[in-house]
């Protein structure tokens, strides 16, 4: 799970000035004996301030918006871009566990913010449709990258405008 802090770093050092590239990353892992799917979603907080104006329609600051309020507007944003259902086309109930500045990347002009929820999938992942629409509406060249393990396999999974849901066939 550590290929894709390694790539998120190298787009950091990258992106230090104003970034050029749109990607976030998320790690997955299933856990069989609580039956769900623990989620870790890094974004760039300039990315995810500017979704959530849009969303709200008023500021939204990570360092000036009570934490209640910005972490609401986070989970109304999730439910909408990163929705998992499964084989069957039922959609996968969604628990927001919190949020932490990610600790490389706060002395940048860009920090990122690592999201952290649960995706509750009692049938397992096999045969899950994932839709990782994370600012699609807000950049065209938007990329997000997702490692997904459960037990010891992986599967890397990358999704665009064009690719925006996958059927995760490997499981």
């Amino acid at each position: 799970m550590r290929v894709l802090s390694v790539i998120f770093c190298a787009l950091t050092a990258t992106c230090l000035h104003a970034h050029s590239v749109h990607t976030s990353t998320a790690e997955a892992e299933y856990n069989a004996k609580t039956k769900k799917l623990e989620v870790s979603l890094t974004v760039f907080v300039s990315d995810l301030e500017l979704a959530l104006v849009r969303q709200s329609e008023r500021e939204m600051r990570i360092d000036k918006t009570p934490a209640a309020e910005f972490d609401a507007q986070i989970q109304a944003y999730l439910a909408k871009t990163f929705v998992v259902t499964n084989a069957a086309g039922k959609v996968a109930k969604m628990a927001w566990v919190g949020r932490e500045m990610e600790k490389e990347s706060e002395k940048s002009g860009d920090p990122a913010v690592v999201l952290f929820f649960e995706v509750e999938v009692p049938e397992g992942v096999g045969g899950a449709m994932v839709r990782d629409a994370v600012f699609f509406e807000v950049f065209k060249d938007q990329m997000n990258l997702m490692l997904l393990q459960t037990g010891s396999q992986k599967v890397q999974l990358r999704f665009s405008q064009h690719k925006a849901s996958q059927r995760v066939l490997q499981f």
